[in-house]
């Protein structure tokens, strides 16, 4: 290397905002060069070290998560559907069974054969299908009495029918965009209190040993599928506070869900297409559900009672021993190392990065004593044969938020790509004393490297052609 090359190279580095260099260069004691070349290597490592660490920090994908409280002075009840536990319960049931005449032996109490055989028969004939309704209670028999402060919701106008594949009739209040109920008031004195008659027609009783009602609270887009459903006893005041939790993800990498699942065609499946056609709020939990579902379809025939089943009412479903051994053949050992979701379904059911949920709190006391019981039935005229137990019969329940607050928890990147810069840009200052335009010197040093040998290059050729 010429000396007006090394001049060059050490007049750029002597002017260099970094401080290390400029001083090795610069000092003319042996022990200070040293030091200072001693200390530049130390820097150096441990700032290329630490620079390291924040870029396996940077795509590691880790979140913060931040949790807030609002306030509301007014809120959207949520939508809250009820059903009988049993299917049969109207004396056209009695009736359609008693004229049946089926000799139906079970192996097994608990089994229920005779009632899973009449659901069985229901659901494989179009034409009984078509009068489902007539199985189960009425709105009027079911829904004995519903109030909300002012608001007598005993109107039909609140009220939707909803028809259930495990329980037939059931009701929804609170599902009309049109007809929506806000409350501005918390606690058990501010209830939606509903009573419901869950009688059994004469005839009926020991078709099905559990008495009692379904209810599943979602909000007004959620299909009541895809919540988990809890039941009720009759003779009790069951008391449920309701609060609201939001939660949004960061997509993957960050987590794993899919990203917005709000547009059904943001996702090329056919499972997702089919639940966001019915105008329903989309989840992974009803997605793998149904995918169990047209698994079992395909498999054998049948859909399984205990899935949701949104497919053509000709598919007929499984009650029979025999088509039940069929879906534990092909689907039992799912439940020890989960093939089928991890395999199959999940890659069908994306998984949505924002949800909402209701956190539910129950509490109980009796409902109805013997005096309760007398006047009722004076206030009915049930008298004689008719006389009835009302504590058996009848279910109270009172539905109440437990705050007007809600709780907002949302996800956000650890170090976004401004934090890792800057983690960058303090390791290199801290430990070599170079900014962003440091960056310039080195390619001000190249620079100089190559414009000497061109120009060095060219004077060689002038003399070689002279």
């Amino acid at each position: 290397m010429s000396i007006k090359l090394r001049s060059v190279i050490e007049e750029s580095l002597l002017s260099s905002t970094s401080h290390g260099i400029p001083n090795i260069i610069r000092s003319d004691n042996l022990i200070l060069r040293v030091m200072w070349i001693l200390f530049t290597f130390i820097s150096t490592g441990l700032c290329g070290y630490m620079i390291v660490q924040s870029i396996m920090n940077y795509f590691s994908f880790e979140t913060t998560s931040k949790i807030q409280i609002h306030t509301e002075t007014s809120s959207i009840f949520p939508a809250i559907t009820i059903c009988n536990l049993n299917f049969f319960t109207s004396e056209y049931s009695a009736i359609f069974i008693k004229n049946l005449s089926l000799d139906m032996q079970s192996n097994s109490y608990f089994n229920y054969d005779s009632y899973k055989t009449l659901v069985e028969i229901i659901s494989k004939n179009e034409e009984f299908m078509s009068d489902s309704y007539k199985f189960g209670d009425s709105f009027e028999k079911l829904i004995v009495h519903c109030q909300l402060l002012t608001i007598d919701c005993k109107n039909k106008d609140y009220w939707n029918y909803y028809y259930h594949q495990l329980y037939g009739n059931c009701y929804q209040i609170n599902t009309k965009n049109d007809n929506l109920i806000r409350v501005r008031r918390t606690g058990w004195y501010n209830a939606l209190n509903i009573i419901l008659n869950i009688s059994l027609a004469d005839g009926l009783e020991g078709l099905y040993a559990g008495i009692g009602a379904v209810v599943m609270i979602h909000n007004q887009t959620t299909s009541p599928l895809s919540t988990d459903a809890f039941s009720v006893s009759p003779g009790v005041d069951t008391n449920i506070a309701i609060s609201r939790q939001f939660k949004s993800s960061l997509p993957k990498p960050y987590s794993d869900c899919d990203g917005d699942t709000s547009n059904g065609n943001v996702f090329n499946s056919k499972l997702f297409k089919l639940i966001t056609s019915k105008n329903i709020s989309y989840n992974q939990k009803l997605c793998i559900d149904l995918c169990f579902q047209h698994l079992i379809i395909q498999e054998c025939n049948y859909f399984y009672p205990a899935f949701p089943y949104f497919s053509q009412k000709s598919i007929k479903s499984c009650n029979d021993p025999v088509e039940v051994k069929c879906f534990q053949s092909k689907f039992a050992n799912d439940f020890k190392d989960s093939s089928i979701t991890n395999d199959i379904c999940q890659s069908q059911c994306p998984l949505e990065c924002n949800s909402m949920n209701y956190k539910i709190f129950y509490s109980f006391n009796d409902f109805i004593n013997e005096k309760n019981n007398e006047d009722l039935n004076n206030f009915y005229n049930f008298t004689g044969k008719y006389k009835r137990q009302m504590k058996k019969d009848l279910i109270s329940l009172f539905f109440y938020y437990e705050t007007l607050s809600y709780e907002e928890i949302t996800e956000k990147e650890s170090i976004d790509l401004v934090g890792l810069l800057s983690n960058l840009g303090g390791i290199a200052g801290l430990f070599l004393g170079i900014s962003f335009l440091s960056l310039v010197e080195i390619i001000e040093i190249a620079f100089q490297i190559i414009y000497f040998f061109i120009r060095r290059t060219k004077v060689e050729n002038f003399l070689n052609n002279s």
